[in-house]
């Protein structure tokens, strides 16, 4: 049970090996998760339902080649947005995507150092 947030354990390989910055902030907002919530606070069903998102996750970009994170009721397409252009490709809710409306409740993204590393998130959405 750590004091660490749950956006720093996600990124220590010897609690979950592979997840980068990318999935990180995807699977938190996914989930509705606050990046900046204690490890301790966080439930086993819940790192379960990490871990399952994680995997799915992985495998579509294994798949595709990308990592892309959106589900399909929030995709261009739907939504009638332009898509995401950036040198990662893949459509994603607030990876890089500081300030930019959330595609779920359209709160800006906001950006926070953490750890050496830049976090994602909506304050709406992930709370």
């Amino acid at each position: 049970k750590s004091s660490s947030p749950i956006c720093v354990l996600l990124m220590r390989q010897d609690i979950v090996s592979g997840v980068g910055n990318v999935y990180r902030a995807e699977v938190l907002f996914r989930l509705g998760i606050d990046p900046l919530t204690a490890g301790r606070d966080v439930d086993r069903k819940v790192w379960l339902k990490i871990w399952r998102d994680l995997v799915t996750l992985m495998r579509i970009g294994v798949d595709i080649g990308q990592i892309d994170t959106v589900r399909s009721k929030h995709l261009p397409e739907r939504t009638g947005r332009a898509p995401r252009v950036d040198r990662h490709g893949g459509e994603v809710y607030v990876y890089r995507r500081e300030s930019q409306p959330c595609l779920v409740c359209s709160t800006p993204i906001l950006k926070r150092e953490v750890a050496a590393r830049n976090l994602f998130w909506c304050p709406t959405c992930q709370k």
